[in-house]
């Protein structure tokens, strides 16, 4: 980035210490925010007055306008203007309105002398909220007086100024009458509106016209004259001196009907800075429309009244820093249209029209932000306009739209929205005011003429002087603003036109000069003279973008959204020559990507402007917002607009109508009344509401660290604080603690280019230089300061930020959180894709541009009819101190909201009042905020959402909207966050319905009572009979969901589309439909589909013209599989009454159709269907064959040829293959080249007693039309697959292959032993030559070739299946063929490849069961007379009718290929053909079917079982789809040495394999693959299979293994016995019994020795007879199943002998005491189900008895196996 000085851009004025005591100033300087709005009104509206309640007319055309401003708290109230002011009304008596002679009465009026400065009112700070409730009266007058008739004067003239003035530039002053002629005399108008750019009498269309309401009128190009030109208004008030509110219609004598509004305090700001400091209060107040007394809804046909509110200028440049339209005159003008359906309130289903409603802070500060950097809404600086449509639909209620309210569209306000007219003094504070353009141009004039004065003193008067070389003739001079016009009776003008003489800066080059003086009274009654300076680069000729009203330069307003974004440099001083970060675009519809019609891309990503563009002044900007909704009214559509007579140009805005269709006589349509996005559109179309306040631009503000600045002293005077930030703390406003302000923020009147301003308070570097200053005082005095340290110390303001929840929809006290798949999919900007898990989504940065800043998105709260509405919003901000706000924008009212019957339609009576929804704040369905709270120490704060509700009404008649948008912003009074808007959907307990062809849903959705338009939408097509005989439900004509378990066959390449439709009895929207089960486990823990495929949402038009997210909800499917994909899938969908990312959901807590509705679970609403991924081939029967000539030309003796295919044979008689040949004309088939499969008798066996019969075998024969014939042995079978391939070499060497090459079978002595036969010969050769099919072809023009695969005719037929043909124009080697046996082929990568015909061509298009969309087989799983014999809602299936029901799946029948195409995948466009019925027999058959070859890829699902033990030899059944019935079938398995151990496996069906297990080395996990091929095991498709060691469980309710007198093998007296045990029981309140020897002594008494666990240790007891020793020990920590460290197996061995008894246990020896037990007989027991004695809970296994004593040593070898 350069960084200059801008040069030229602005230069300095004169910063004045004092205001002046001119109205005009006094006023301008504190108006700051202004906005209005209005409503109808109805019967509880008490104030308007009994006698308009009584009569429903007048309350038809009666509204109440709400109003709200902000101005200067400090501006002496009451001195000027008709001011007054009051405290609030006490009990039992009124407050007087007090004034200090501000003319409210004449008698008071401060012109007259009578001023009162006492009564000034400063409102000075005595407490928090004193203030509110005080009222001020802003009065209608014209300067100081009232609007009104004075005079008669001398003359008998009337001045007569009741009626404000039409245009901004009409005077309302009379010329004089000239020459004795009478008063009224007309004279020609003369008054110019600058706007047309046209001058003088050469533009009558630029003249002001004189309106035929003005006194006198005669016509409107003549003004009547006066008698003495007084400079004072005569016929009307002038937009430059009038103020008040005036409703736009007239009284019974034409007098505009007007209000003086009293402004009521409800917030009191007084921080004495540029943002603060101001009073903001509103204004309530009612009006009857009538025109001469008679109610009128509007002012004619096809125009709105127009309501305004004037005052005086806005802020002074020179004082203030207002950069735009300063001194400017501000109005604010909304229309009124009560033309909207519904007469009478009270009547059901009337709901009235009301306007939009803003707000915005008063003084929104705004930060420098460049090119290169993302500010909260994206590109550029950017804020967002706040507001809302406060209607709600009636039909919302039923649920046929996305949103209750409506949308609102934002536009900037034109320049007489603005107010027109700015003061232009020249200089700035030169008085009078310059309004007008001739004014301005004379003044501007005289400024020239004195300003530029030499050193000398003589004066330089700014003179052309003519040369006749520039411009004008020699001996011709012009002064600034004089005009040259050409003399035609003098020669010497001939070659000049007509000139004026602007006069250039560069002929003032001493700089800025004095202009004039500013006479004030100052101390003591001592004038002082203050010299007004003239910057002649700041007066330049009149130009109507700068000296009228004007929105600030490169400021751009998205109507859809409301952002604005502001390209105002990266700071004061320097250039921003950064490339964009990305696209900036405007006016893009987040409700339909598809509306383009006013995007606009203002710069691309990447580019640099070209020229450079200079930075913006900081301070003060004024910004005025058009805000439009649908006005309802019906004439729009209804009558005929004639433009010739209405005219084509809008009043308000300057600018051309968008005028009626062509050919549709004159009217407008319906979809482009409701077009309020075109900014053009006519005005009776819409509703328009001001926005009006102030924007303040400055540099960043930095703080310094809380942790490591010490705080204590004042920094930098900032535009909001004196020094220090963080320490605001009101019922809005809550802080974290004091830190300086080390940079940034600043604002004053300075001369950027003398650098007068340093880089710290430009805050230009990412350090400044605070510290120098001693402001912030580092803690650590010892350390040298450096540019590191400095940037760790002062941080840079940040905005701040939503805490949103972990996951939308999960409320965790956090901000509700959007859902990414709200967001738009504006492709010309970005793209934010609906799938999280894809790559952009994975992304943080879109473009550049962080996710969350792109676009908000909406987050969705779902909530219940007739329950509470509370969530909170939680912001952060992450600098060292805050001041956070939390502002609410658009909350609903209860007043707004209507009472509903018992069948949920409106009864047309609010459910509040005004008065109690508004002032009394009563109303239980008003949406509110409370108040703002700090989380601990944190820089986190909330505030609570409340929405309450009625819980005692039935849901039906909740009168709240089911379906509202509300937004909130946080702001830390230097920058604005992101708006965050929540969409609040309240639903009823209700059904949610998949759309499909059940007889019962139509008739709940179509019934009289009920329609549903959504729902009549999508079956409009499908006709009434939706089940009959010519309307089968899997065509899908309506774009239905499919019967449940229905099942899909499709095959790689082609492709899969089908529909999920559903909707809900009420509508209320959104509805998310999502993969519950089966699919794509993602990265997020989410369910997608499968790899390729698409699930994305479509929705339906509601006829407005623009698409919403809503009920019902619609998403296609769509997949084209892959080859590799071959499989069987399970997908299951559930639809859902929200929308929100799939982590989210609950499946469980859907809803499913009973009366009363009732939730059951979900599953019960789940729909899963069955997707097969299968290859095809081709089924051939009776002399079938496909005739593939077409590329027998390429195959010659140039390069050689190779033909080979896949074929499975199922007859039993010699069959043909592939036949090659030709036919001559007239002559019969001549074959050159024949493969036959051929039987060989039977081999028997026969020694004299048995007859042993072998089986029959086949081979392959080749033969020619020579009769040359070669043959393997006959060592091959019928049904299954075999594959051929035979090879012609140039020199006549012939190759034939059966089953591939030596490279691809085993070797005879394995079990997995096949036949390959490979034969070789020689063919004859003509020339070195063999002559090829090809050639033969090539050399005989006239020849036909053919080339027969299967049947060759009716006699030398195949039965049978073929697969996968390949034909070159080379020889492969066998290397090659051997590679490319198991392979499907990649076209693109094979050298000579002339055809490859795969047979993936059967469709459903033309077949018995009528299916005509989509190349794909679709079935029931379920049989017809298994189907709801009801067809009611409740079942998921369709009606008992065989007509609509399809087969439970595919037949060999179905895809007929008797002439179809066979297509070419070579790229070559060889295609063949099934033959026709000319050429196949009659009696033949052929058919595409799905079948699996050796090429396809299986797909293992399941086997059986999953265990099996580690030495092998289990059978495993495997369960999956496409398994081919091929002698390469196999199984491998993947060692734990890593070697992989391949098992032939034996065929049982195409959905069922078995192999046998093979043994593992040790304990493993393998992983089972399956492969048709033999090679080429498909990874994909893993399954495990667990080779594990048996052991004993032993169950928790007791069990026993005895091994019987195992005294007699290892004794008593010297033994030894151990096993792996793994407790489960972690109990120790009785001891569990391991492992015992149980028997008779010698002297017949019973004995015990045993091994116990007593859930921490292994413990040895004894017993005889009924004598219970204590224990004889107890091993070390042996800990149980899930019981910490050293849990889980151990080995336990006791080991005896005449002197010794020692327990071990995992290798560690306990001497115990020696047993006395002596048994002559026993058996050795595990585990035990004796009573009295507890049983083992775990497993033993590996038990081991020896008979003898084992030292530790030898115990630790058996422990190991050893």
């Amino acid at each position: 980035m350069e960084m200059r000085v801008a040069a030229g851009r602005w230069t300095p004025l004169l910063l004045l210490a004092t205001l002046l005591l001119a109205s005009n100033l006094v006023s301008g300087s504190h108006f700051r925010y202004g906005t209005m709005s209005w409503r109808p009104i109805d019967a509880t509206d008490t104030e308007v007055g009994q006698t308009i309640l009584a009569d429903p007319i007048l309350v038809r055309h009666t509204v109440a306008f709400e109003f709200k401003a902000a101005y200067r708290r400090d501006y002496e109230w009451g001195k000027f203007f008709r001011e007054q002011y009051r405290p609030p009304n006490v009990a039992g008596g009124t407050q007087v309105w007090k004034d200090g002679g501000s003319c409210y009465t004449e008698d008071s009026c401060s012109v007259l002398g009578i001023s009162n400065p006492s009564n000034y009112m400063l409102f000075p700070f005595i407490a928090q909220g004193f203030y509110v409730g005080w009222e001020i009266k802003l009065a209608v007058g014209r300067s100081y007086f009232e609007l009104n008739v004075t005079g008669p004067n001398a003359n008998d003239e009337l001045s007569d100024t009741r009626r404000p003035c039409v245009s901004p530039f009409d005077t309302g002053d009379k010329p004089l009458c000239r020459g004795g002629v009478p008063s009224g005399t007309q004279y020609p108008t003369t008054q110019i509106d600058p706007t047309t750019n046209c001058v003088g009498s050469i533009c009558a269309g630029s003249l002001v016209p004189y309106e035929i309401t003005y006194p006198d009128f005669v016509s409107a190009l003549t003004v009547p004259c006066e008698q003495v030109d007084d400079a004072e208004p005569d016929y009307c008030s002038p937009w430059s001196q009038t103020y008040g509110f005036f409703f736009g219609d007239s009284d019974t004598t034409g007098i505009p009907l007007s209000t003086d509004v009293v402004l009521e305090i409800t917030e009191m700001n007084y921080e004495v800075t540029n943002v603060g400091n101001y009073l903001l209060g509103t204004a309530s107040f009612y009006h009857t429309y009538q025109e001469a007394g008679v109610p009128k809804k509007k002012k004619d046909d096809f125009t709105p009244w127009t309501a305004y509110f004037t005052g005086g200028n806005r802020l002074t440049y020179s004082t203030d820093r207002l950069i735009n339209n300063h001194q400017g005159r501000f109005r604010l003008e909304l229309t009124v249209n009560l033309n909207y359906p519904g007469e009478v309130i009270g009547k059901q289903g009337y709901v009235p029209n009301n306007s939009p409603v803003m707000t915005a802070l008063p003084v929104l500060p705004v930060p420098y932000t460049g090119r290169s950097e993302i500010s909260a809404n994206g590109v550029l600086a950017t804020f967002q306009v706040s507001g809302f449509d406060p209607d709600i639909d009636p039909e919302a209620y039923k649920g046929n739209k996305l949103e209750s309210n409506e949308a609102v569209y934002y536009f900037l306000g034109s320049q007489r929205k603005m107010g027109m007219l700015l003061a232009n003094q020249v200089p700035d504070l030169k008085f009078p005011s310059r309004w007008f353009r001739a004014e301005y141009e004379e003044a501007r004039r005289d400024c020239y003429l004195s300003s530029c004065i030499p050193v000398g003193g003589v004066a330089d008067p700014f003179i052309l002087v003519g040369t006749g070389a520039n411009l004008i003739p020699a001996g011709v001079n012009l002064t600034v603003g004089q005009t040259f016009t050409p003399d035609p009776l003098n020669a010497a003008h001939n070659a000049f036109a007509t000139f004026k003489y602007e006069g250039t800066c560069s002929e003032c080059a001493g700089g800025n000069r004095t202009c004039t003086q500013l006479r004030e009274e100052g101390p003591s009654g001592i004038t002082i003279e203050t010299p007004l300076n003239f910057t002649c680069e700041l007066y330049e000729p009149w130009d109507n973008n700068v000296n009228l009203a004007h929105q600030p330069e490169r400021l751009y307003l998205d109507r859809y959204s409301g952002v604005v974004q502001w390209e105002t440099g990266i700071n004061p001083r320097d250039v921003d020559n950064a490339t964009y970060v990305t696209d900036f675009w405007n006016h893009r519809d987040p409700g339909d990507e598809t509306k383009v019609t006013y995007a606009k891309r203002l710069a691309a990503k990447g580019t640099q402007p070209s020229p450079e563009q200079e930075p913006l002044q900081p301070g003060f900007y004024n910004v005025v917002f058009d805000v439009r909704s649908y006005s309802h009214d019906p004439d729009c559509h209804l009558k005929v607009y004639d433009a010739a007579t209405l005219g084509s140009i809008s009043p308000h805005t300057g600018k051309a109508f968008t005028l009626p269709a062509p050919g549709n006589g004159g009217l407008y349509t319906e979809a482009q009344c409701k077009a309020v996005d075109d900014e053009n559109m006519i005005d009776i179309a819409y509703v328009s509401v001001p926005l009006d306040f102030l924007l303040f631009l400055y540099p960043p503000a930095s703080w310094c660290s809380k942790s490591k600045c010490r705080n204590t002293q004042a920094g930098i005077t900032t535009f909001r604080d004196e020094g220090f930030y963080g320490t605001q703390n009101d019922v809005n406003v809550l802080s974290t603690g004091s830190c300086t302000i080390c940079g940034g923020g600043e604002w004053n009147l300075y001369d950027v280019s003398a650098a007068g301003l340093t880089d710290k308070q430009l805050n230009l570097t990412d350090y400044t230089v605070c510290l120098q200053d001693d402001d912030c005082k580092y803690d650590f005095d010892t350390v040298a300061i450096t540019p590191a340290i400095e940037a760790d110390i002062c941080k840079r303001n940040t905005p701040p930020k939503w805490v949103d929840q972990a996951s939308a929809g999960n409320d965790d006290g956090n901000t509700p959180t959007p859902r990414l798949a709200d967001r738009p999919t504006w492709s010309t900007l970005r793209v934010v894709p609906s799938d999280p898990t894809s790559a952009l989504a994975s992304d943080p940065f879109i473009d550049g541009v962080p996710i969350e800043n792109v676009y908000p998105g909406l987050a969705l709260f779902l909530g219940q009819r007739s329950s509470e509405v509370r969530f909170n919003l939680t912001a952060v901000d992450e600098d060292d101190c805050v001041e956070m706000q939390i502002l609410p924008i658009g909350l609903f009212m209860g007043y707004t909201m209507y009472t509903m019957t018992e069948d949920g339609l409106t009864k047309g009576t609010q459910a509040c009042t005004y008065k109690d929804a508004t002032k009394d704040r009563n109303c239980i369905y008003n949406m509110k905020l409370e108040l703002i709270r700090r989380i601990g120490t944190t820089n986190q704060f909330y505030r609570t959402f409340i929405w309450k509700a009625n819980d005692t009404l039935p849901q039906i008649q909740d009168p709240r909207p089911p379906n509202v948008i509300v937004c909130f912003i946080p702001f830390d009074n230097y920058q604005i966050g992101v708006r965050r808007c929540v969409n609040i959907i309240l639903s009823k307990d209700q059904a949610l319905f998949w759309v499909d062809a059940r007889p019962k849903l139509r008739e709940l959705f179509l019934s009289e009572n009920e329609r549903n338009d959504a729902f009549e939408e999508i079956v409009s097509k499908c006709g009434l009979s939706v089940t009959g005989p010519n309307l089968k439900h899997y065509e899908n004509p309506c774009e239905y969901t499919p019967a449940d378990l229905t099942t899909f066959y499709i095959s790689p390449g082609q492709t899969l589309e089908f529909y999920m439709t559903a909707m809900q009895d009420s509508g209320n929207p959104p509805i998310g439909i999502y993969i519950s089960e089966g699919g794509t486990m993602r990265a997020n823990g989410t369910v997608g589909p499968p790899e390729g495929a698409t699930f994305e949402y479509l929705e339906y038009d509601d006829k407005s013209g623009k698409t919403h997210l809503r009920d019902p909800a619609k998403r296609r499917f769509t997949w084209t599989p892959k080859e590799g994909q071959q499989c069987k899938y399970v997908l299951c969908f559930i639809g859902n009454n929200t929308r929100e990312l799939e982590e989210s959901i609950e499946f469980t807590s859907t809803f499913f159709w009973t009366r009363p509705f009732v939730p059951i679970p979900a599953l019960l609403d789940e729909r899963c269907y069955t997707i097969v991924v299968a290859d095809q081939q081709l089924d051939m029967q009776a002399g079938s064959f496909v005739d593939a000539a077409a590329a027998l030309p390429s195959l010659t003796s140039d390069c050689g040829m190779t033909f080979s295919m896949w074929f499975y044979p199922e007859g039993t008689t010699t069959m043909s293959l592939a036949t090659f040949g030709y036919t001559k004309p007239g002559e019969t088939d001549n074959i050159v080249y024949m493969l036959e499969w051929d039987p060989v008798t039977a081999v028997v066996f026969h020694d004299g007693i048995t007859v042993q019969d072998l089986g029959q075998y086949y081979r392959l024969k080749f033969s020619t039309g020579q009769s040359y014939i070669i043959q393997t042995d006959a060592e091959f079978c019928v049904n299954e697959w075999h594959f051929l391939t035979f090879t012609i070499a140039p020199n006549g060497n012939f190759v034939l292959y059966l089953d591939g090459v030596e490279t691809t079978h085993y070797s005879d002595d394995d079990r997995d032993f096949h036949v390959v036969a490979v034969e070789t010969g020689s063919m004859p050769v003509v020339d070195g030559k063999v002559e090829i099919i090809g050639d033969i072809l090539n050399n005989n023009p006239g020849y036909t070739g053919f080339l027969r695969i299967g049947s060759f005719d009716a006699v030398q037929t195949f039965n049978g299946m073929i697969g996968d043909v390949r034909i070159y124009s080379r020889v492969l080697t066998a290397e090659e063929i051997g590679a490319k046996q198991f392979v499907p082929l990649t076209a693109t990568s094979e050298v000579g490849l002339e055809a490859y015909y795969k047979f993936n061509d059967g469709s459903q298009a033309d077949n018995t069961l009528g299916n005509s969309v989509g190349q794909f087989n679709k079935y029931r799983a379920l049989p017809p007379d298994t189907a709801d014999s009801f067809c009611n809602l409740a079942g998921d299936t369709y009606c008992n009718n065989v007509a609509a029901d399809s087969p439970a799946g595919p037949s060999e029948t179905e895809m007929k290929a008797k002439g179809q195409l066979v297509t070419d995948l070579s790229g070559n466009g060889n295609h063949a053909a099934g033959c026709g019925p000319d050429a196949c027999s009659t009696t033949s058959t052929m058919y595409f079917v799905f079948a699996p070859s050796p090429i396809t890829h299986p797909c293992p699902e399941e086997t059986l079982p999953t265990v099996v033990h580690v030495d092998g030899g289990n059978p495993i059944f495997v369960a999956g789809t496409g398994f081919a019935r091929s002698q390469w079938l196999k199984c491998s398995f993947s060692m734990s040495d890593g070697s992989i151990k391949v098992i032939k496996a034996v065929h049982n069906t195409t959905g069922n394999i078995s192999c046998v297990s093979p043994g593992s080395p040790d304990l493993t996990v393998s992983a089972l693959e399956v492969t048709n091929g033999g090679v080429n095991f498909f990874t994909n498709f893993q399954l495990p299979i667990y080779m594990m060691e048996r052991v004993v469980s032993f169950p928790e309710t007791g069990g026993k293994v005895t091994i019987k007198d195992a005294c007699d093998m290892i004794g008593t007296n010297l033994f030894s016995m151990g096993a792996w045990v793994y407790p489960l029981s972690q109990s120790s309140s009785a001891l569990e019994d391991v492992i015992s020897l149980i028997g008779m002594t010698s002297n017949d008494q019973t004995g015990l020795l045993s091994v116990r666990y007593n859930g921490a240790r292994f413990v040895v007891y004894e017993k005889i007879g009924s004598t219970v020793t204590p224990p004889l020990g107890e091993s070390s920590a042996a800990p149980a199943h899930n019981m910490g460290e050293g849990s889980g197996w151990h080995y336990v061995m006791l080991s005896g002998n005449t002197d010794r008894l020692v327990l071990y246990m995992d290798g560690e020896s306990t001497e115990l005491t020696a047993t006395s037990i002596s048994l002559s007989t026993c058996d050795l027991e595990l585990g035990t189900t004796t009573t009295g004695r507890r049983a083992f809970f775990g497993y033993v296994e590996e038990l081991s008895a020896f008979s003898g004593f084992l030292e530790a040593c030898d115990a630790y070898q058996i422990m190991w196996g050893n």
